[in-house]
């Protein structure tokens, strides 16, 4: 609901400061209103009345005059229910926190995706002087020696090792890819009689070594599919099939065949389905052991790592289901349970052996790419969930959702507008129903009867906070048409300055972009010429700088700013609030109809303002507008701003941009006991507004 009463007291705020006789206040407030109304009036005199009041009852209205105030409101997450979306509702403004520094600077991650040729001391030494502070790195089930089920992996060894020196958190990725789902045998055999399209035996030419259950035909369908038919009889030198040949084989023809240490997951209860469990478990342990003796952190209250359950559904899941080895289905049974009990077991095994994980703190995968997973489901021992905010280009009005639209009174529309949308923060819109902010958010919604938010899950009446971690994501330039170098890493540093500001000040607690050496054109953040250097050497470069993309440039002003006399013990910040903002220009993202209810959306309409807390009396505030196409610039423009409830009297202010490594004018236009008023530039990559107070 629009806040009257907070809007006429920001103007009583204001006027206090020239010490304007109260009577001729009250008279100048009355006029203020009355003209307000009458002014809708004379703009829309048919809807007078329902018109006037629908502004007044909805906060998340278009802006008018310039202005948009109030700049917070929960109708712009309440009025966009789950299954239905809207181009002008933006649910990252339906709350403003203000976030300790500390918390930011501890999230800030990177995938680890490296080649085996470069040196990862150096890696770990680039990204650890840039800021990177926790890394993701990927130890799969197949790992485990097959007889043995022991880990050892000189090169995880050396990665872990060089965490350790340069003070990089490890999140530990715990998976087993169809590819090579669990502890593997290889193995090739020879087809002795020509196997037709649909056969479900074959003959081959050896049968010594096969298993039943567990060894199997591979890539049938899927060139990264272990044992994608499974032997199910072996009768001399004939093998019967779990489903039939999709195509046929020659006689004479090597076959490519694998044995799996344990059956794919089966029906809950199961004696499969109890042995599959016991050795992901046993999984789980073992590089829980051996990511502590890379780190030394044995005996240590702490193990100095993480873990994600999962990685994603979208690709290389189908051992999460026997029934995808069989054709008829081996077992009816609800096959997503998988999603929970996966989840389940790993935390009952970690609560089993408290010492072993002391200080690890777990996320659940299956989350990343699905919106059901959900606080409130999670078991106590699960720390946070997962998310994988890819973002993609979307050409409207074509690429519209499917679902119910809304408009910007969060009423349904037939309206969609023209324009091109590729950004980070896509999926703290509305503009498809799956937002993200709604595990993110710090109040609590429903989505099909179960709760979601961050504050969701209660464990006998009290409340256990679920974190977000983001722990893949990213952009691509060359997947958007971008081919020469220097503007592909321009890309990249800014939307790797909008990733790592927004989504921490939203709810997002660790974000990992996808990744360190993907390539100067690709997701890569580090430079191609540093990593064929960390390719040949052994010593980190005495000036690095040719070697530091603008990526981790920007990153690294990011957090040297947040840094300058951090109180790492400040855990509670102090919420900052945005009044108003106002621009002279109206330049806009899109275009409407020229209607309230489908209007133009203007740049103040996404102008992000990101709060963090570094000390008692210094604030950093990343801020810039959002724009709906990262891949077009947007020039600087004047914005005024007004900001309350802080140390107003005495306070200073300045802009720092992070990527020029330059200061940007900033004017106090007033001031009052809480507020400041103030104008200053923004453009399409965060400028830090740094505040210090007296």
């Amino acid at each position: 609901m629009f806040d009257l009463k907070g809007y006429l007291k920001n103007i009583v705020r204001a006027i206090d400061v020239v010490k304007i006789d109260r009577a001729v206040l009250t008279v100048l407030t009355m006029l203020f209103v009355a003209s307000s109304i009458a002014l809708l009036i004379v703009n829309h005199p048919r809807r007078a009345n329902s018109d006037f009041a629908n502004r007044i009852a909805t906060a998340a209205t278009p802006s008018t005059n310039s202005v948009v105030a109030p700049y917070t409101a929960r109708s712009h997450f309440d009025n966009v229910p789950f299954g239905s979306h809207s181009h002008w509702l933006q649910p990252w403004r339906a709350y403003l926190e203000t976030v300790p520094a500390a918390k930011l600077l501890q999230g800030v991650g990177i995938q680890l995706d490296l080649h085996d040729r470069e040196n990862p001391d150096l890696v770990l030494q680039m990204l650890a002087t840039h800021g990177i502070q926790t890394a993701r790195l990927e130890i799969g089930w197949n790992n485990l020696s097959y007889d043995r089920q022991t880990l050892q992996n000189d090169r995880l060894q050396a990665i872990l090792t060089a965490c350790k020196r340069w003070k990089v958190r490890p999140l530990i990725l715990l998976n087993a890819n169809q590819g090579i789902p669990t502890p593997t045998q290889f193995f090739e055999r020879t087809i002795a009689v020509t196997a037709p399209a649909g056969s479900r035996q074959i003959q081959l030419n050896d049968t010594s070594g096969l298993t039943i259950g567990n060894s199997g035909f591979n890539n049938l369908t899927d060139d990264g599919w272990a044992a994608e038919a499974l032997i199910t009889a072996i009768d001399g030198k004939t093998v019967s099939l779990s489903k039939p040949l999709p195509k046929a084989i020659a006689a004479g023809s090597s076959v490519k065949m694998a044995t799996l240490r344990y059956r794919p997951f089966a029906k809950p209860g199961s004696a499969d389905y109890r042995q599959t469990i016991a050795g992901w478990q046993h999984y789980v342990g073992t590089v829980a052991n051996f990511g502590a003796k890379a780190l030394g952190t044995t005996q240590s209250n702490d193990k100095g790592f993480d873990m994600e359950i999962w990685n994603e559904l979208t690709f290389g899941s189908k051992f999460l289901s026997i029934n995808n080895y069989y054709r008829p289905v081996l077992a009816a049974f609800d096959e997503d349970s998988i999603w929970q009990n996966l989840v389940t077991a790993t935390a009952d095994y970690a609560v089993a052996h408290p010492q072993q994980f002391a200080g690890v703190k777990f996320s659940d995968g299956f989350a990343n790419t699905i919106p059901w997973p959900a606080a409130s489901t999670q078991p106590v021992r699960i720390s946070a969930i997962s998310k994988h905010p890819y973002a993609n280009r979307k050409n409207f009005p074509q690429d519209e959702q499917h679902g119910q639209k809304l408009d910007a009174f969060g009423k349904p529309t037939n309206f969609i507008p023209t324009y091109s949308a590729l950004f980070p923060e896509y999926y703290a819109t509305a503009l498809q129903t799956e937002t993200l902010l709604r595990d993110a958010a710090p109040f609590t919604n429903d989505i099909q009867g179960v709760r979601h938010g961050r504050y969701a899950r209660q464990v006998k009446g009290r409340v256990v906070p679920t974190d977000v971690w983001i722990t893949e994501t990213g952009i691509a330039p060359q997947e958007h048409g971008i081919a020469d170098r220097s503007q592909a890493l321009a890309l990249k540093a800014k939307t790797t300055a909008r990733y790592y500001t927004f989504y921490p000040n939203k709810g997002v607690t660790k974000l990992y972009l996808y990744s360190a050496a993907s390539g100067d054109l690709g997701l890569g953040i580090m430079q191609d010429n540093f990593l064929e250097y960390a390719s040949s050497h052994s010593v980190y470069p005495k000036d690095d700088r040719p070697y530091v993309s603008p990526a981790l440039q920007i990153t690294s002003q990011i957090v040297r700013q947040m840094k300058q006399n951090l109180d790492p013990a400040l855990t509670q910040a102090r919420q900052l609030q945005l009044d108003s903002i106002r621009d002279p220009h109206n330049q806009i993202q899109f275009g409407g109809d020229g209607t309230a209810a489908h209007p133009q959306l203007y740049n103040r309409d996404v102008f992000a303002f990101l709060p963090y807390q570094v000390n008692s009396h210094r604030f950093v505030v990343p801020y810039y507008v959002m724009t709906r196409d990262v891949t077009k610039n947007l020039p600087p423009a004047k914005f005024a701003i007004q900001i309350s409830k802080l140390k107003a009297q005495g306070a200073t202010v300045s802009v720092y941009d992070p990527l020029h490594d330059r200061t940007l004018p900033v004017s106090i236009d007033r001031r009052g006991r809480d507020f400041l008023s103030l104008t200053l530039s923004a453009t399409d990559y965060p400028y830090l507004l740094i505040i210090q107070e007296r």
